[in-house]
């Protein structure tokens, strides 16, 4: 033990660690060169039983590089251990020795001092009592240096075993992904380590924590800690994506292979299969853009499979963008909806590239709160302020987190609200310190849950209100329980032009809608008109 080399095992932990960051490459590159254009080219049976196939293919990839990563963290720690016990073997040999006592190679401590004196002799019997009293700290000191060693290489051995990679050579074996990350929390609890201690609800001190690490241990926390690098706002926008995906794809190996009692333990079959229908539908879409040319490229920033599903999802990477916008959608989006999210921001990003002078533009769909149902029996989730008022902390830190995450320069950013969406913008930008945003637009609006655009903490002259003439939100709800109809003169802001009917139209392409929508988020002013005199008609009679 005192003259053991560790410098083999340092070297086996960087082997493993290479071998996961190699299978995290070549994930990324099969993903984007492979499945991801046969998704967008190739269907039929034929396409699906290929695709099944290769996306297995994936899967294992991932799995290796999760359990090499393991295995490489439980090797250093555990070389860690050996070296501090080794240290402290060394120190208690040598102080005994300084003290002229003999230890053996098996440890033992005697004193060869005491041997030859006189015991009777009472001045002799004091010197002997002492030094026995330390012949007993130094034997106690080199058993505990001696335990420490034997726990760390059981402790590295019960861990290793878990990480045995029979889950990859096992045929029968479906659900790889997920015990692959069970046996990394197993794993991780029998060396003693901890979960990164993150500064979650603080963007600025989340980046500040993330730049402050190496790049292994960067890499480390992704592939580890998956769901807690993927959910922390701040942190850069690839590598959330990246923790994302290994997230989802293990949680969705557990739903769909039926080990589900350890990811989400006391959760019933309906709660259940809904995060597995939520799960599929969210990797579906991902899948679909894989392949997507740059700038059109899709990074997963958060997501909850739970219930409605919630998903935060990025066009473009908004940490090099010079321009952000992040759309708010509203009443009645759930999972489903989110493809038709990603083509209006997809609507979006083009007109305002169009309109930026060459400026670079990225687009977030934000469905990161409960968005309330319109249902005749729940008028007050669609009709009140509290999901709006539950969502706007988080929608606050995600801005704030796009502000901490970009490289250089701040990004120019507009927020978007939608409906119900407008209505959780305008809580998040009256509450707290405001949202942080350069400037936001509604469209659609049943209010903001302020009587003024002054009330959102930001000058009114960067606040865009649009309507349709004939949407039915508008003319039916705005101005009644969610705050005054942003449209009119007394609320302030600025309306912009909209040409399009309904309360779904403002996405139609070559429409002045979109168009002016597109100029705001590029930097540029919109096409304007008045804003509307008229008071608030009486409220409408609500059926039931």
């Amino acid at each position: 033990m005192l003259k053991q080399d560790f410098s083999d095992t340092e070297a086996a932990a960087e082997a493993w660690r290479k071998l996961s960051t190699t299978s995290d490459s070549l994930t990324s590159r099969h993903r984007s060169r492979v499945t991801g254009p046969l998704h967008h080219s190739w269907k039929g049976d034929d396409a699906d039983s290929a695709l099944f196939f290769l996306e297995d293919v994936e899967s294992r990839l991932g799995v290796v590089e999760t359990e090499a990563m393991a295995v490489a963290r439980v090797v250093d720690t555990t070389r860690v251990w050996m070296e501090n016990a080794q240290t402290a073997l060394r120190n208690a040999v040598r102080r005994a020795e300084q003290d002229h006592f003999e230890v053996d190679d098996d440890g033992w401590v005697t004193d060869p001092t005491t041997a030859d004196l006189p015991h009777q002799d009472p001045d002799t019997q004091q010197i002997i009592a002492d030094r026995n009293g330390l012949l007993g700290e130094y034997r106690a000191r080199i058993d505990e240096a001696l335990a420490d060693a034997r726990k760390a290489s059981d402790d590295g051995a019960k861990a290793l075993g878990r990480l045995n990679g029979d889950i990859l050579t096992d045929p029968l074996s479906h659900d790889a992904a997920a015990e692959s990350a069970d046996d990394t929390r197993r794993a991780m609890k029998d060396i003693g380590v901890q979960d990164p201690q993150i500064p979650t609800d603080d963007p600025k001190a989340a980046a500040a924590w993330w730049k402050a690490l190496s790049p292994e241990e960067r890499q480390e926390y992704t592939t580890l800690y998956p769901k807690q690098i993927g959910a922390t706002d701040g942190l850069p926008t690839d590598v959330r994506d990246d923790a994302n995906r290994t997230a989802l794809a293990q949680e969705l190996n557990a739903l769909q292979e039926g080990n589900y009692d350890e990811t989400f333990p006391g959760e019933s079959d309906e709660t259940v299969n809904q995060r597995l229908l939520n799960a599929e539908l969210l990797n579906d879409r991902l899948d679909a853009g894989d392949s997507a040319p740059k700038g059109k490229e899709l990074y997963l920033i958060g997501y909850d499979s739970k219930d409605d599903g919630r998903a935060i999802i990025a066009m473009g990477n908004p940490d090099t963008a010079d321009h952000t916008g992040i759309l708010v959608p509203g009443t009645n989006t759930d999972m489903e909806g989110v493809p038709g999210q990603l083509s209006r921001i997809d609507k979006l990003q083009n007109s305002a590239e169009r309109q930026s002078h060459g400026e670079s533009v990225a687009m977030i769909t934000w469905l990161g709160y409960d968005a309330p149902e319109a249902s005749a029996t729940d008028f007050d989730s669609v009709g009140g302020t509290g999901r709006a008022e539950d969502a706007a902390p988080d929608l606050r830190q995600f801005v704030a987190g796009t502000h901490a995450s970009h490289d250089g320069s701040p990004s120019h950013t507009t927020v978007l609200g939608h409906s119900y969406g407008s209505t959780v913008v305008g809580a998040a930008a009256a509450g707290s310190n405001g949202l942080g945003a350069d400037d936001v637009v509604v469209v659609g609006s049943p209010g903001m849950t302020v009587d003024e655009a002054s009330d959102l903490q930001m000058d009114p002259e960067h606040v865009w209100v649009g309507g349709a003439e004939d949407d039915p939100i508008i003319d039916n709800f705005s101005g009644y329980t969610l705050g005054d109809n942003p449209m009119n003169a007394p609320f302030g802001g600025n309306n912009f032009e909209v040409d399009t009917h309904g309360h779904s139209g403002y996405w139609d392409e070559g429409s002045d809608s979109l168009r002016n929508q597109g100029s705001i988020i590029g930097g540029r002013r919109p096409a304007e008109v008045p804003k509307e005199g008229a008071e608030n008609p009486d409220p409408p009679l609500v059926a039931g």
